[in-house]
């Protein structure tokens, strides 16, 4: 991203074109600080509070700073001597903890925000955006261009984005609505929840649950202690958990594990790899698609699959702790049963056969089921 065009021309002292009002708010003061400034070079906004950025048609920045106060009135008047900006090596810092508002082209080409206590809010930017934040929420909207973002703790929401996607919290829940680049969320101990992501996708959580509602390309999912959800993908779908259930809508390709979780699989084709130490297994494959070599194991659950007429594979299933032939049943004929030791195997083709599908299980039962 390049810093080129955000642009200003300040004093750090009082100048006859700042805007000051003091107003009484309830049992607080109001004090806001308003001022418009002609264009400079600028590539970075600093806020020691809240900071709100919003593009408009305009060419010069519009700013107020805003502070209550629980005070007197005189007190309040001495503080509004005080809410100004500073500018230095092309950063334009407000130093007070106060909410500040800016308004700015929206034709900006890039622009970096940050904030020290507070949150950072911007939208309506043709550009790209940079966003730094060490314990306040991110919200951006309406950016078309890149975003990078990094905090520290706060949340982070995303509404409308056009390009690529860079984003690392702390420790703070992740909301995206629709990113057009590929994308990249990481979070220490929060949630992550996708809506519309027209590219590539990772999303990788600590201690979080992780939700995508449609992927335009391939997906890679992973959480150390969650439930991950992925409605829909184009592409490749890899979802890992270390404690929690998968489930995949409608994806052509799919590899998942989870350590203790069920995995269900809707609408599947492809090549398929779905392995769980504990939960069964549901998988429905897609009718008129062709399925690839694939896998389907749990040590401890059941296995469902739902198998179309149009889609011929051959089947090697195994399940152990029972010598019972009933633990694998079929509604296709064609299927061999034999008794192995402790297991049951069943072997044949399906639909005059074609792609090994190779189902493990122990301690349960494997069906395969007409869809």
């Amino acid at each position: 991203m390049k810093a080129v065009a955000l642009l200003f021309l300040l004093a750090s002292t009082a100048c006859p074109s700042d805007k000051i009002q003091i107003q009484r708010d309830g049992a607080q003061w109001l004090v806001t600080v308003s001022r418009s400034l002609p264009a400079q070079s600028l590539d970075r906004i600093v806020s020691m509070g809240d900071l709100t950025v919003r593009g408009r048609s305009i060419k010069n920045i519009r700013y107020t700073i805003a502070q209550r106060l629980s005070t007197d009135e005189a007190t309040a008047r001495r503080v509004s001597k005080t809410l100004r900006a500073q500018i230095a090596g092309g950063q334009l810092t407000f130093e007070e903890p106060a909410s500040v508002r800016i308004e700015v082209p929206r034709k900006s080409r890039f622009m970096a925000l940050g904030s020290v206590a507070g949150m950072i809010d911007a939208a309506d930017i043709d550009g790209s955006v940079r966003a730094d934040t060490a314990a306040g929420r991110i919200t951006l909207d309406r950016i078309a261009g890149d975003v990078d973002i990094h905090s520290s703790g706060g949340a982070t929401s995303l509404g409308s984005i056009g390009g690529v996607v860079r984003c690392h919290s702390g420790g703070g829940t992740i909301r995206a609505v629709l990113v057009r680049g590929q994308s990249l969320f990481e979070t220490d101990g929060g949630d992550i929840h996708l809506g519309d992501m027209m590219g590539a996708v990772r999303a990788i959580t600590a201690a979080g649950g992780i939700r995508i509602d449609q992927a335009g390309a391939e997906v890679f999912a992973d959480t150390l202690g969650g439930p991950i959800s992925i409605v829909r993908a184009l592409g490749l779908v890899i979802a890992n958990s270390g404690g929690g259930p998968i489930e995949i809508g409608d994806a052509p390709s799919v590899r998942c594990q989870s350590r203790s979780g069920t995995i269900r699989l809707n609408n599947v084709s492809g090549s398929l790899r779905a392995v769980t130490g504990h939960g069964s297994i549901i998988a429905e494959i897609l009718p008129g698609h062709p399925l690839e070599n694939s896998v389907l194991s749990t040590r401890n659950g059941d296995i469902t699959v739902f198998i179309p007429s149009d889609t011929g594979v051959t089947i090697h299933a195994e399940t152990s702790g029972s010598r019972n032939p009933r633990s694998i049943v079929s509604d296709y004929s064609g299927l061999r049963t034999v008794a192995r030791g402790s297991s049951v195997v069943a072997t044949g083709r399906i639909n005059g056969g074609g792609p090994l599908l190779r189902l493990t299980g122990a301690g349960g039962r494997i069906e395969i089921k007409r869809r």
